[in-house]
């Protein structure tokens, strides 16, 4: 018998929605969770995800909860909260980002802002959208006009025209992926896999040119492993980049 192939991208809606409902009278913002790098406002979405995704059966990699093990092969990497530090002070820049994968193949991605609701969405081989209408990244090639998102501090020497520094890896991610910036870099290699995941398959699915920044392969299942991914509009871009990573004093 064939085995039934869930519709992720439903799965993850239904989490997302969990998601908005619990955050939508919630009054915490600065409250500081159970560690040095979490507010209360993490642990409330992520128990609300919890709540979709574990009846789902699939297995869960969470920024907040840790690797749960689930009856099903797929995993979902989940951020209840990609910016929440931005949703602590009320800067209207965050997202939950949840991505399926079957061991280290991404299957299907979704980033949806919690300001705007605006929601990035791919499937594998299938195209990358933003609220259901395809998406393709700019074309820039070059640095003269090109506008970046970058995690961490860039030098003035960085080839860029000019430089946002946003918060969000997701959504950053997704910019590249629509054309709103022209690449995304993370200069300190820091991220974990629930920050970037579903923007990279978004990013992939649109054409865009994605990689991490030490050629190491982005997806993965280990909680406390931190890698630096990085997108482009272009691969001529992404080599521009490469370089300048390369070159940079340490």
């Amino acid at each position: 018998m064939t085995a039934v192939v869930p519709d992720w991208l439903e799965l993850l809606r239904r989490t997302a929605d969990a998601v908005v409902a619990a955050l939508s009278g919630f009054e915490r913002w600065k409250d500081r969770g159970d560690r040095p790098d979490q507010y209360a406002l993490d642990q409330v979405a992520d128990a609300a995800a919890l709540g979709v995704l574990v009846p789902a059966g699939v297995g869960i990699l969470s920024e907040e909860s840790g690797f749960r093990r689930g009856r099903r092969s797929e995993t979902v990497i989940v951020d209840p909260v990609d910016g929440s530090t931005n949703a602590s002070r009320r800067v209207p820049h965050y997202c939950i980002s949840l991505c399926v994968v079957d061991g280290e193949i991404p299957l299907a991605g979704l980033v949806r802002h919690l300001v705007s609701g605006e929601e990035f969405t791919a499937v594998a081989s299938e195209g990358a959208y933003l609220d259901g209408r395809p998406i393709t990244p700019s074309g820039a090639s070059g640095a003269a006009e090109a506008i970046v998102g970058v995690s961490g501090r860039p030098g003035v020497d960085l080839p860029a025209w000019q430089v946002r520094v946003l918060g969000s890896a997701a959504l950053d991610l997704c910019a590249v992926a629509c054309g709103r910036l022209d690449a995304y870099i993370d200069l300190n290699a820091n991220h974990g896999v629930w920050d970037y995941a579903a923007g990279v398959l978004i990013c992939a699915e649109s054409g865009a040119f994605v990689a991490e920044t030490s050629g190491r392969e982005l997806f993965h299942l280990e909680h406390g492993r931190r890698l630096g991914p990085m997108a482009a509009s272009t691969p001529e871009y992404a080599a521009v980049l490469r370089n300048y990573l390369t070159e940079a004093p340490g």
